[in-house]
C-alpha cells in the first residue's frame, strides 16, 4: 500500500510517494494506494505532526481471487474489505501524520460500518470483475497531552464503482509500551487466575456447516455448529484450529480479522436459524462493535447471539437485528450489534 501525498484542489502528486507501507497479506492482500489530502499547499512547507483534522483517501480494487472475500455464494463485496481498511492504516496514520512515537501501538477499542446503498455491495454489477473502490477517511486526534494524541478518531465513507455506499467509525487507541505490555500480560492472567470461572465445550467443537456462514471453504468457517440455541439465543464457540492462515494474528492472540468475521457467521446463522433468512443472499446491513479486552487462542472464546423481531428495511427487505457477546472465561472481550439484511 503507498502513501502519496496530495492536496484537496489538485489531482496531481505534490511531491514525490512519500512511504510505502506493506499491507499485511493475511489480511487484505489487495493492493491499495493511500493518498493524504492536506487542505492547503503550505503544508508540505512544515515539517510538524498535524494537530487538527487530517483527510485520506483509500484507493483500490475489490479483490477477485482473495481467500476469504472471494469465498461463499458472492451474492455480495465482502464487508470485510471495508472493515480492513481503517485497521491496515490506522496506525500508521496515528505515527506518520500525527507525531505519535513509534514504540506505541495502536489497539482499535470500536467499529462501525453502515451500508446505506445495498444495491452497489451487489458483485453481479461487477460481472465477476475487480471494480473500483474508494474509502474516505477523516481522521481526528483525541486525548492530546503535550501535543502528542493518546487516539484517533476516524470517520470513514466508502464507493464502489463510483456510487457511494457506506458510512462508518473507528476508535484507535495508542499505549505506552510498558502500558502496552501491562495490559497484554494482565489480560493474559485475568484469563487464567479464576479457574471457577472456567467455560469450556464438553468436548471438540464441531464447526458449523459453511453455507449457514455464507463461505464455501471449510477452513474459513470459525464458528462451531451451536451448543445452544432456544428462544432466539444462540451459542457456538469460535474456532482457533482448524483454519485459514488468513486469520493469523499476533503471537497467541485472535486476530482483528478473525474476531469480525466471528460475529459477522454467528449474526448469519441466527438469522437463519431464528427466522429462515437465506445466508447466501444477505449480508451484515450495519455493526456496532465494542471491543473490551484481547483474546487468547488457546483458551475458549463463546460467541452468544440473540436475535430480535423480524422486519423490513425502507426497501421491504428481510432485516433481523441481532446482539452478540464474545466471552473468554465469562470475561467479555467484544460487544456488538449487527443487522443481517436478505437481498431480493
Amino acid at each position: 500500500m503507498t502513501v502519496d501525498n496530495r492536496t484537496t484542489s489538485a489531482p496531481a502528486i505534490h511531491g514525490h510517494a512519500a512511504a510505502t507501507v506493506t499491507a499485511s497479506a493475511t489480511a487484505t492482500a489487495v493492493a491499495q494506494h493511500l493518498i493524504h489530502r492536506p487542505p492547503t499547499r503550505a503544508y508540505y512547507a512544515l515539517d510538524a505532526p498535524s494537530l487538527g483534522e487530517e483527510n485520506f483517501t483509500l484507493v483500490g480494487e475489490t479483490p477477485v481471487t482473495h481467500p476469504l472475500f472471494n469465498d461463499g455464494p458472492g451474492h455480495f463485496h465482502d464487508l470485510q474489505i471495508a472493515t480492513g481498511t481503517v485497521r491496515e492504516i490506522g496506525e500508521f496514520v496515528g505515527h506518520r501524520y500525527f507525531g505519535v512515537p513509534e514504540d506505541r501501538p495502536g489497539l482499535f477499542y470500536r467499529f462501525a460500518l453502515d451500508l446505506t446503498d445495498l444495491s452497489a455491495w451487489r458483485t453481479d454489477r461487477a460481472g465477476g470483475r475487480a471494480v473500483a473502490m474508494e474509502t474516505h477517511i477523516r481522521a481526528r486526534p483525541a486525548n492530546v497531552v503535550a501535543e502528542v494524541p493518546r487516539g484517533l478518531d476516524f470517520h470513514l465513507e466508502v464507493t464502489i464503482d463510483g456510487r457511494p455506499c457506506a458510512t462508518g467509525a473507528a476508535g484507535l487507541v495508542f499505549l505506552m509500551p510498558k502500558l502496552y505490555r501491562k495490559h497484554v500480560e494482565h489480560s493474559r492472567q485475568a484469563m487464567r487466575a479464576a479457574p471457577e470461572l472456567d467455560d469450556a465445550p464438553d468436548g471438540p467443537p464441531r464447526p458449523a456447516d459453511a453455507a449457514e456462514v455464507s463461505r464455501y471453504l471449510d477452513e474459513n468457517v470459525v464458528i462451531s455448529e451451536p451448543t445452544d440455541a432456544s428462544r432466539g439465543r444462540i451459542s457456538t464457540w469460535v474456532l482457533s484450529t482448524p483454519v485459514s492462515p488468513v486469520f493469523d494474528g499476533a503471537a497467541g492472540q485472535f486476530s482483528g480479522l478473525h474476531l469480525l468475521e466471528a460475529l459477522r457467521q454467528t449474526s448469519l446463522l441466527t438469522a437463519g436459524r431464528t427466522h429462515g433468512l437465506d445466508p447466501a443472499r444477505s449480508t451484515l446491513g450495519a455493526c456496532q462493535v465494542h471491543f473490551r479486552g484481547q483474546a487468547e487462542r488457546d483458551l475458549p472464546l463463546r460467541c452468544v447471539a440473540v436475535a430480535g423481531p423480524l422486519g423490513r428495511d425502507s426497501e421491504g427487505r428481510p432485516t433481523v437485528p441481532v446482539t452478540l457477546t464474545l466471552t473468554q472465561r465469562r470475561r467479555a472481550v467484544a460487544e456488538a450489534r449487527t443487522s443481517v439484511v436478505q437481498d431480493y
